[in-house]
């Protein structure tokens, strides 16, 4: 279930067996709560995962993708095989082995709690859960206990993320934050649409592009490009900046109101 709040589709397969979450124990039980993290975080992910879906259909992207796709040039990846790239952002490490129970629900005795993980090199990373900032170009033993999945995101990241959410729609005019992991200059191509229907495919979807400069530290949002029926014209976007001095982290509001806009961090 970890592994498939990284994927494309996240679904929960079986047959003739027990999927529902609220099957899995009760509110407080570590399995339960481990489920429900994930079921939570990636409904935050929807603007992040949304967009990368328009970067599919509009430009040919790959959602999913190989660590040699984007580190070409380190030959350390070539041959991984149990970690992939969803995004430009995260680095995804998936616990292939049994950890508590194996087939017929036998206790597995004395199994790791981590797994060996690689960082790819030409950049630094962050730890996600812990906003440790690691270098790339070495091999890690990575915390992969229950209720985590190894997660990094790529230095010069900008991650869009939803508040909490029981449907996708549910606040379309919430406040949306935005995500900056400093180390190197990045962007990120934010897209909505009406979220149902084709009306896109004539062209009613609007976009912003973001940008974090890092010798300047300083983030751009662009003007906004393209309208559709029902969109928020005026949006409040939280930046939050990741290892400011002092106080591990730097959170700022902007009223964007579709035009230009520069913040320094």
């Amino acid at each position: 279930f970890q592994y498939a709040t990284f994927l494309p589709m996240l679904r929960a397969h079986g047959t003739d067996t027990p999927r529902e979450i609220w099957r899995f124990g009760e509110p407080g039980d570590p399995m339960y709560e481990a489920l429900v993290k994930f079921l939570r975080l990636r409904y935050r992910l929807l603007p992040y995962i949304y967009s990368l879906a328009a970067w599919t259909t509009h430009h040919d992207y790959t959602m999913l993708r190989l660590l040699a796709f984007d580190f070409r040039d380190d030959p350390a990846v070539y041959d991984i095989r149990d970690q992939f790239m969803f995004g430009p952002a995260f680095l995804v490490c998936p616990v292939t082995q049994p950890m508590l129970y194996t087939a017929g629900s036998t206790p597995v005795e004395h199994a790791a709690k981590s797994r060996s993980v690689y960082l790819p090199t030409g950049c630094d990373w962050w730890d996600f859960w812990t906003d440790a900032r690691l270098s790339g170009g070495q091999r890690i033993v990575a915390a992969a206990d229950l209720a985590t999945i190894p997660l990094y995101v790529r230095a010069g990241a900008i991650v869009p993320i939803a508040p909490p959410m029981q449907y996708a729609d549910e606040q379309p005019d919430a406040v949306l934050e935005l995500h900056v992991y400093p180390g190197r200059d990045g962007r990120f191509q934010l897209y909505e649409d009406a979220g149902d229907g084709y009306d896109y495919e004539r062209g009613a979807f609007a976009t912003i592009d973001i940008t974090w400069q890092e010798a300047a530290q300083r983030l751009v949002l662009d003007a906004r490009n393209g309208a559709f029926p029902g969109m928020q014209t005026q949006r409040v976007f939280r930046v939050v900046r990741h290892g400011a001095p002092a106080q591990g982290g730097d959170s700022r509001e902007l009223h964007y109101q579709g035009q230009r806009m520069e913040i320094n961090l």
